[in-house]
């Protein structure tokens, strides 16, 4: 199993790279930059969460490189 500081660095090196770039941003576009709430269903709206939750988590490990 990899180590959250591994983790990071390994997504860091990926991210550094003009294809991470593209691949952060669609990310963002697909799973945050939208709506999570589907009406009528909580299940749902619960499960799109979930996913927009995974994208912080990698946007976060991106911001906290600085530190």
């Amino acid at each position: 199993m990899i180590t959250p500081d591994d983790f990071q660095k390994k997504w860091l090196k990926v991210m550094d790279s003009p294809d991470g770039e593209v691949i952060l941003a669609g990310l963002l576009e697909m799973y945050v930059m939208r709506t999570s709430h589907t009406p009528g269903d909580p299940y749902q709206t619960a499960f799109h969460e979930g996913e927009r939750n995974v994208v912080n988590f990698l946007l976060n490990l991106v911001r906290l490189k600085g530190n």
